[in-house]
């Protein structure tokens, strides 16, 4: 028993080492931002996610996201497991993004929130 205490307790505090991980990839396009999920993972459709885009050159919020569009899971119709690029204005230069999107993972039965808080 006691050889596997330690295993069980490795088992139980895995989701924890993931709980607010990057889940969802953010990468810059000439005139957008994909946003890739990583394998296992899904972001909830009716999750209260807003991300904001602003120029890192004048400072000025170019778009607020709060709902996203996409491709739905086949492990959970409530969850999206692609989802559709970002358009930006065409000549709007490096782009700050902050804010936040909350996912679920499918294996490891959990829901977290990313926070989202850098430059592309």
């Amino acid at each position: 028993m006691r050889r596997l205490f330690p295993f069980i307790i490795l088992v139980c505090a895995a989701p924890l080492f993931a709980f607010g991980a990057e889940v969802v990839r953010l990468v810059r396009e000439p005139t957008a931002i994909a946003l890739a999920i990583e394998k296992g993972y899904g972001v909830q459709k009716d999750g209260k996610h807003e991300l904001t885009f602003t120029s890192v050159a004048t400072g000025k919020t170019l778009k607020v996201i709060k709902t996203f569009k996409g491709s739905t899971a086949k492990e959970d119709a409530k969850y999206f497991s692609q989802i559709n690029a970002i358009d930006l204005p065409a000549n709007s230069g490096p782009v700050h993004v902050s804010g936040r999107i909350f996912y679920c993972s499918f294996e490891q039965k959990f829901c977290s929130v990313q926070r989202v808080n850098k430059d592309l």
